[in-house]
């Protein structure tokens, strides 16, 4: 299902040997899926991000003046995935809330800058701010957690 959203592996072989088994050898690594059956709908997954890691540290050098109060302890948000047929009924949503739940802190994620983009609606709307670019296509976004209203 990865590649069907996403497309930037040549098989699931590569996305889980490159992506996937590093991901979830780290620290805090949380993973939520939407199943309907034996078919996966949706997953989001994320970790504790720490300095020295590629993307925090990609982030400290690119955006200055955000390191010092969001990198460092922090919640990477990594993925949010839904099955195309899935979408538009909100499945995206509980899959992001069901990720931070119970989490305190701060979260970071990159994204695309693009505002009409779904996942970057969604974002917004559960409270993400953008922090900065990392270019002109990719913004990091950050959130305080726990989310206010959220169950």
């Amino acid at each position: 299902m990865y590649n069907k959203v996403f497309g930037d592996f040549p098989d699931e072989l590569a996305w889980r040997e490159q992506m996937y088994d590093r991901h979830r050898a780290r620290d805090g690594f949380r993973l939520t899926l939407a199943l309907d059956g034996d078919r996966l709908l949706g997953f989001a997954w994320g970790y504790r991000g720490e300095r020295g890691q590629f993307w925090p540290d990609l982030v400290a050098e690119t955006i200055p003046g955000i390191a010092a109060e969001w990198i460092g302890d922090h919640f990477e948000f990594v993925e949010l995935a839904v099955e195309p047929t899935s979408r538009g009924d909100g499945l995206g949503g509980r899959l992001h809330d069901e990720l931070l739940d119970g989490l305190t802190g701060k979260a970071l994620l990159g994204t695309t800058s693009d505002g009409s983009d779904p996942a970057v609606r969604l974002y917004r709307s559960r409270g993400w701010r953008t922090l900065g670019m990392l270019d002109s296509d990719r913004q990091v976004m950050g959130v305080r957690l726990p989310l206010a209203g959220r169950s």
